[in-house]
Protein backbone atom coordinates (compact mmCIF):
# COMPACT_ATOMS: atom_id res chain seq x y z
CA UNK A 1 0.00 0.00 0.00
CA UNK A 2 1.27 3.53 -0.89
CA UNK A 3 -0.76 4.88 1.82
CA UNK A 4 -1.36 4.67 5.83
CA UNK A 5 -4.67 3.22 6.65
CA UNK A 6 -5.42 3.07 10.56
CA UNK A 7 -7.97 2.42 12.81
CA UNK A 8 -9.00 3.53 16.65
CA UNK A 9 -10.27 1.50 18.67
CA UNK A 10 -11.59 1.42 22.06
CA UNK A 11 -14.91 1.31 24.63
CA UNK A 12 -17.58 3.62 24.44
CA UNK A 13 -16.50 7.20 26.12
CA UNK A 14 -12.85 6.57 25.64
CA UNK A 15 -12.55 9.68 23.05
CA UNK A 16 -12.59 7.71 19.63
CA UNK A 17 -14.60 10.78 18.10
CA UNK A 18 -12.25 13.25 19.55
CA UNK A 19 -9.10 12.12 18.60
CA UNK A 20 -10.40 11.59 15.10
CA UNK A 21 -11.59 15.35 15.15
CA UNK A 22 -8.00 16.21 15.97
CA UNK A 23 -6.35 14.20 13.92
CA UNK A 24 -8.38 15.67 10.91
CA UNK A 25 -7.24 19.20 11.95
CA UNK A 26 -4.05 18.26 12.20
CA UNK A 27 -3.64 16.66 9.05
CA UNK A 28 -6.19 18.54 6.95
CA UNK A 29 -9.20 16.64 5.15
CA UNK A 30 -7.27 17.06 1.88
CA UNK A 31 -4.33 14.45 3.57
CA UNK A 32 -6.48 12.39 6.14
CA UNK A 33 -9.49 11.08 5.11
CA UNK A 34 -11.80 9.79 8.30
CA UNK A 35 -14.50 7.07 8.49
CA UNK A 36 -16.97 6.90 11.26
CA UNK A 37 -19.11 3.89 12.28
CA UNK A 38 -23.03 4.78 12.06
CA UNK A 39 -24.44 3.19 14.55
CA UNK A 40 -28.84 3.35 14.36
CA UNK A 41 -29.74 4.64 17.14
CA UNK A 42 -33.21 3.43 16.45
CA UNK A 43 -32.35 0.78 14.95
CA UNK A 44 -35.02 -2.10 14.63
CA UNK A 45 -33.79 -3.72 17.89
CA UNK A 46 -31.99 -1.29 20.34
CA UNK A 47 -34.86 -0.24 22.12
CA UNK A 48 -36.33 -3.48 23.02
CA UNK A 49 -32.26 -4.31 23.85
CA UNK A 50 -32.64 -1.10 26.61
CA UNK A 51 -36.43 -2.84 27.88
CA UNK A 52 -35.31 -6.46 28.42
CA UNK A 53 -31.02 -7.03 27.16
CA UNK A 54 -31.37 -10.71 27.81
CA UNK A 55 -34.20 -11.46 25.12
CA UNK A 56 -32.66 -9.14 22.49
CA UNK A 57 -29.40 -9.19 23.35
CA UNK A 58 -28.68 -11.68 20.03
CA UNK A 59 -31.01 -9.89 17.54
CA UNK A 60 -29.45 -6.48 18.81
CA UNK A 61 -25.60 -8.00 17.91
CA UNK A 62 -26.65 -9.57 14.54
CA UNK A 63 -28.13 -6.14 13.42
CA UNK A 64 -24.86 -4.25 14.57
CA UNK A 65 -22.72 -7.05 13.34
CA UNK A 66 -24.12 -7.15 9.50
CA UNK A 67 -24.30 -3.03 9.67
CA UNK A 68 -20.57 -3.10 10.68
CA UNK A 69 -20.08 -5.38 7.91
CA UNK A 70 -21.67 -3.17 5.03
CA UNK A 71 -20.00 -0.06 6.35
CA UNK A 72 -16.33 -1.94 6.11
CA UNK A 73 -17.26 -2.84 2.14
CA UNK A 74 -17.83 0.66 1.94
CA UNK A 75 -14.54 1.79 3.40
CA UNK A 76 -13.17 -1.13 1.25
CA UNK A 77 -14.38 0.00 -2.19
CA UNK A 78 -13.00 3.89 -1.36
CA UNK A 79 -9.57 2.35 -0.12
CA UNK A 80 -8.91 0.22 -3.21
CA UNK A 81 -9.82 3.41 -5.69
CA UNK A 82 -6.18 4.39 -7.05
CA UNK A 83 -7.69 7.87 -7.70
CA UNK A 84 -8.17 8.45 -4.24
CA UNK A 85 -4.44 7.84 -3.21
CA UNK A 86 -3.38 10.79 -4.63
CA UNK A 87 -5.86 13.21 -2.81
CA UNK A 88 -5.45 11.36 0.17
CA UNK A 89 -2.37 10.11 2.13
CA UNK A 90 -4.25 8.53 5.35
CA UNK A 91 -7.17 7.04 6.24
CA UNK A 92 -8.47 6.89 9.54
CA UNK A 93 -11.85 4.78 10.27
CA UNK A 94 -13.37 4.51 14.58
CA UNK A 95 -13.83 0.90 14.24
CA UNK A 96 -12.86 -2.66 12.57
CA UNK A 97 -15.08 -5.50 12.17
CA UNK A 98 -13.68 -8.54 14.09
CA UNK A 99 -14.30 -6.44 17.29
CA UNK A 100 -17.63 -7.62 17.63
CA UNK A 101 -17.36 -10.37 19.72
CA UNK A 102 -16.83 -7.96 22.91
CA UNK A 103 -20.29 -6.99 22.74
CA UNK A 104 -21.89 -10.29 21.75
CA UNK A 105 -19.75 -11.81 24.87
CA UNK A 106 -20.45 -9.32 27.33
CA UNK A 107 -24.71 -9.60 26.29
CA UNK A 108 -25.57 -12.98 24.50
CA UNK A 109 -26.32 -15.23 27.34
CA UNK A 110 -28.48 -18.17 25.53
CA UNK A 111 -25.73 -20.61 24.28
CA UNK A 112 -27.69 -21.97 21.55
CA UNK A 113 -27.99 -17.96 20.31
CA UNK A 114 -23.93 -17.69 20.94
CA UNK A 115 -23.19 -20.99 19.05
CA UNK A 116 -25.66 -19.02 15.94
CA UNK A 117 -24.47 -15.78 16.38
CA UNK A 118 -20.44 -17.55 15.89
CA UNK A 119 -21.20 -19.49 12.78
CA UNK A 120 -22.82 -15.98 11.47
CA UNK A 121 -19.60 -14.27 12.88
CA UNK A 122 -17.44 -16.69 11.05
CA UNK A 123 -19.26 -16.42 7.89
CA UNK A 124 -18.91 -12.82 7.77
CA UNK A 125 -15.28 -12.90 8.83
CA UNK A 126 -13.98 -15.79 6.06
CA UNK A 127 -15.49 -13.15 3.37
CA UNK A 128 -13.80 -10.24 5.19
CA UNK A 129 -10.11 -11.98 4.58
CA UNK A 130 -10.25 -10.00 0.86
CA UNK A 131 -10.00 -6.67 3.21
CA UNK A 132 -7.16 -4.78 3.24
CA UNK A 133 -6.33 -4.52 6.73
CA UNK A 134 -4.94 -1.70 8.98
CA UNK A 135 -0.90 -0.74 9.00
CA UNK A 136 -2.07 -0.50 12.89
CA UNK A 137 -4.60 0.02 14.98
CA UNK A 138 -4.84 2.85 17.74
CA UNK A 139 -6.11 1.24 20.84
CA UNK A 140 -7.36 4.02 23.69
CA UNK A 141 -7.53 2.12 27.01
CA UNK A 142 -9.65 3.73 29.71
CA UNK A 143 -10.83 2.17 32.79
CA UNK A 144 -14.35 2.35 34.19
CA UNK A 145 -14.61 5.01 36.23
CA UNK A 146 -13.21 7.37 33.31
CA UNK A 147 -15.69 6.11 30.85
CA UNK A 148 -18.70 6.57 33.55
CA UNK A 149 -17.26 10.17 33.95
CA UNK A 150 -17.12 11.09 29.97
CA UNK A 151 -20.81 9.62 29.28
CA UNK A 152 -22.72 11.18 31.86
CA UNK A 153 -20.72 14.49 30.49
CA UNK A 154 -22.14 13.96 27.44
CA UNK A 155 -25.45 12.58 28.76
CA UNK A 156 -25.61 16.08 30.22
CA UNK A 157 -24.92 17.85 26.89
CA UNK A 158 -27.26 16.13 24.67
CA UNK A 159 -29.99 16.58 27.51
CA UNK A 160 -29.17 20.22 27.50
CA UNK A 161 -29.61 20.09 23.61
CA UNK A 162 -33.31 18.41 24.23
CA UNK A 163 -31.52 15.68 22.32
CA UNK A 164 -33.02 13.29 25.38
CA UNK A 165 -33.83 9.81 22.62
CA UNK A 166 -29.93 9.44 21.95
CA UNK A 167 -28.41 9.18 25.44
CA UNK A 168 -26.88 6.30 26.71
CA UNK A 169 -29.77 3.97 28.39
CA UNK A 170 -28.87 1.71 30.69
CA UNK A 171 -25.12 1.85 31.08
CA UNK A 172 -24.04 0.84 34.39
CA UNK A 173 -20.01 0.93 36.02
CA UNK A 174 -20.36 -2.71 36.37
CA UNK A 175 -21.24 -3.23 32.27
CA UNK A 176 -18.23 -0.88 31.63
CA UNK A 177 -15.92 -2.46 33.95
CA UNK A 178 -16.53 -5.46 32.09
CA UNK A 179 -16.67 -4.14 28.56
CA UNK A 180 -12.77 -2.52 29.44
CA UNK A 181 -11.63 -5.51 30.66
CA UNK A 182 -13.29 -7.39 27.28
CA UNK A 183 -11.41 -5.14 25.23
CA UNK A 184 -8.17 -4.79 27.27
CA UNK A 185 -8.37 -8.77 26.79
CA UNK A 186 -8.68 -8.29 23.13
CA UNK A 187 -6.14 -5.82 22.14
CA UNK A 188 -3.61 -6.66 24.08
CA UNK A 189 -3.61 -10.02 22.32
CA UNK A 190 -4.61 -8.69 18.70
CA UNK A 191 -2.41 -10.73 16.45
CA UNK A 192 -4.05 -9.28 13.11
CA UNK A 193 -2.03 -5.81 13.19
CA UNK A 194 0.27 -3.89 15.59
CA UNK A 195 -1.18 -2.12 18.18
CA UNK A 196 -0.46 1.29 20.09
CA UNK A 197 -1.93 0.95 23.03
CA UNK A 198 -2.71 4.47 24.60
CA UNK A 199 -4.02 4.39 28.05
CA UNK A 200 -5.88 7.78 28.64
CA UNK A 201 -7.47 7.35 31.95
CA UNK A 202 -8.20 10.64 34.05
CA UNK A 203 -7.42 12.07 30.86
CA UNK A 204 -9.56 15.34 30.13
CA UNK A 205 -9.63 15.83 26.67
CA UNK A 206 -11.61 19.09 26.49
CA UNK A 207 -9.59 20.94 29.47
CA UNK A 208 -6.30 19.56 29.32
CA UNK A 209 -4.61 19.87 25.39
CA UNK A 210 -1.17 19.16 26.18
CA UNK A 211 -2.55 15.16 26.83
CA UNK A 212 -3.88 15.43 23.32
CA UNK A 213 -1.40 17.22 21.87
CA UNK A 214 0.97 14.21 23.40
CA UNK A 215 -1.61 11.54 21.50
CA UNK A 216 -1.77 13.28 18.40
CA UNK A 217 2.27 12.97 18.57
CA UNK A 218 2.69 9.23 19.22
CA UNK A 219 -0.27 8.85 16.21
CA UNK A 220 2.18 10.82 13.90
CA UNK A 221 4.95 9.02 14.77
CA UNK A 222 3.47 5.87 14.04
CA UNK A 223 1.90 6.95 10.85
CA UNK A 224 5.10 8.07 9.57
CA UNK A 225 7.06 4.46 10.93
CA UNK A 226 4.90 2.09 11.37
CA UNK A 227 4.87 0.34 13.99
CA UNK A 228 5.88 -3.46 13.65
CA UNK A 229 4.84 -4.48 17.35
CA UNK A 230 2.39 -3.78 19.84
CA UNK A 231 3.46 -0.81 21.50
CA UNK A 232 1.94 0.74 25.13
CA UNK A 233 1.72 4.45 26.19
CA UNK A 234 0.56 6.12 29.49
CA UNK A 235 -0.26 9.49 29.15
Amino acid sequence: MNFVFLAIEGPIGVGKSILLDALEKEYGRQILCSFREEIDATGPFLNQFYEDKKKYAFQTQISFMLSRYKQCEALQKVLKQPDMFAEHRIFASDFIFEKNDIFAELTIEDEQEWKLYQNIRDILLESSKKFLKPSFVVYLRAGEDTLYRRLKQTEQLKIANGDTDKTDKGISKDYLHKLAALYDRYFFHYKTNPVLIIDVNNTDFEHEPLKMSSIIDSVSKAIDTKPTQNTYIKI
